[in-house]
């Protein structure tokens, strides 16, 4: 394209030059035409006498005619050679942005076809590593990584060049581009990376003359910063800058996604491992209730048989004891039933559900316990109040096995567009800081279901406690969002 266009350019130069030609051929006829009529024939001069000045006026003619002719050649030289340079900056640049438009595009369909957030940091840093190429800095000689944050410190996932123990090592908030980038939200630059204080302790940095560091962001959450350092000292164009915050939220796009999939996985397995959990406890309750009461039942009324010809009165008493075991058997199974889903629930609502749990306990337990605005329950859809009867029985029973309350008080009621439910004992309360440290290591999920609970309807969960003045849980739902429409207001 360029060496036509500049062709084009000289044959038009070309053309120019011989149309000055002729046009200089054309004044010298012309002025020798007009010495000879106005000094010949007008006035009738010697051909002597007005040959030298015609002589003169044509060397000088010739002369401006050369300049010119000279001044056009030069000109259309210099404008091929200027033309030249500038077709080939455009197209320079035009092939850099189909560069770029290809990786970006690669990078896209990279971080489309995969979940795994260490290879979209991959793809990431060669994307950037093809902008310092077109720098003239080899992509052999970056060096780079990407930090994601752990709790409080920015650790590698995913480097260039590094040395193995600089995949140890962490980045804290002690300054440096690093923490500039990370809280001010934008690309931090340096000339010196052997001194700044994040990256001074990293082998990889010490080589390097100039280092950015690139916040990877979403909106107001900040997930960590990429950081590419260069052997040679590198001034970094607003170009250049846009084009890695651009990678950057691609990659934090991708890297949301990842964390989602991964979470939802993590999600998945979690309920599968409670329901199997929840199977297990099911298959001993039964092995070790209502199972072993039948097989008692059976053998009774075997030994029942035995006595009915032998002594009718003792068959009679054991006939009792059976119709006893029975109905304790019975009872056990529709308590069984009522936890895996209380069909009071579903009849009679919240109210009549709550009560239903609490005869179990005073049966059981022997506590007082009672239910204070109970129709306010009917103010929640029907998935909403399966949600709250689940988490204020969950309340109850670790109440039941863990506080030594003597009372325990359930109270609902509705505050503006919010139903509110407070169960609070007078127990012997806990530390809620330790509780939450050693929930992992205790293996207890009473409380982290309770809150999981709650988010599904879109409510949160309140505990407090101290030691020895009693715990009270408080469960706040938006009545907007998972009201019953026949109490809206």
């Amino acid at each position: 394209m360029s060496k036509n266009t500049t062709k084009t350019i000289r044959k038009q130069f070309n053309r120019l030059r011989f149309f000055v030609l002729i046009l200089f051929l054309l004044f010298f006829l012309l002025l020798v035409a007009a010495y000879a009529y106005f000094k010949l024939v007008i006035w009738g001069q010697q051909l002597s006498t007005w040959l030298p000045e015609l002589a003169i006026s044509g060397i000088v003619l010739i002369v401006v005619g050369l300049v010119v002719f000279i001044v056009i050649t030069v000109a259309g030289q210099n404008a091929s050679q200027n033309l030249d340079k500038a077709l080939e900056k455009d197209i320079g640049e035009l092939r850099t942005a189909n560069n770029r438009a290809k990786s970006l595009q690669a990078m896209a369909s990279t971080l489309s076809a995969t979940l795994s957030f260490e290879r979209v940091m991959e793809v990431s840093l060669d994307v950037c590593s093809l902008a310092l190429e077109e720098m003239g800095i080899p992509a052999r000689t970056l060096v780079g990584a990407v930090f994601l944050y752990d709790q409080d410190e920015l650790v590698p996932v995913a480097t260039r060049r590094f040395v193995s123990r600089d995949h140890e090592k962490r980045i804290s908030d002690e300054g440096g581009i690093v923490a500039e980038a990370v809280s001010q939200a934008e690309p931090a630059v340096t000339d010196n990376p052997k001194q700044d204080p994040g990256l001074l302790n990293f082998v990889a940095f010490q080589d390097c003359y100039t280092a950015i560091a690139i916040p990877l962001r979403a909106g107001f959450q900040i997930f960590g910063a990429m950081v590419l350092g260069t052997e040679k000292k590198t001034d970094f164009s607003a170009e250049h800058l846009d084009l890695f915050t651009s990678v950057a939220d691609q990659s934090v796009i991708a890297l949301q996604n990842a964390q989602l999939y991964q979470r939802l996985g993590a999600e998945k397995q979690r309920i599968i491992d409670a329901d199997e959990e929840a199977r297990r406890e099911l298959a001993r309750d039964l092995h070790d209730g209502p199972t072993q009461s039948i097989a008692a039942i059976a053998m009774r009324i075997n030994f029942i048989r035995s006595l009915m010809a032998k002594d009718p009165k003792q068959a009679f008493l054991e006939l009792k004891k059976v119709e006893e075991l029975a109905k304790d058997t019975s009872r056990e199974i529709r308590a069984m039933l009522f936890a895996l889903r209380p069909l009071v629930l579903e009849t009679h609502g919240l109210s009549a559900a709550i009560e239903m749990a609490m005869n179990k306990i005073r049966e059981s337990a022997g506590l007082t316990l009672r239910l204070v605005g109970g129709e306010h329950g009917d103010l929640l859809n029907d998935q909403a109040q399966g949600v709250v009867f689940y988490i204020i029985e969950e309340a109850l029973g670790n109440a039941r096995k863990y506080s030594k309350a003597n009372m325990i008080e359930v109270r609902l009621w509705r505050e503006a567009d919010l139903f509110v439910v407070r169960i609070r004992d007078d127990g012997v309360g806990f530390d809620i800081q330790s509780v939450n440290a050693n929930y992992s290591s205790r293996g207890s999920l009473g409380m982290v279901n309770m809150r999981e609970r709650a988010e599904r309807i879109d409510g949160s969960l309140k505990v407090e406690s101290a030691p020895g003045k009693g715990t009270t849980i408080t469960l706040v739902v938006p009545l907007d969002k998972q009201g019953n429409p026949e109490y809206a207001r």
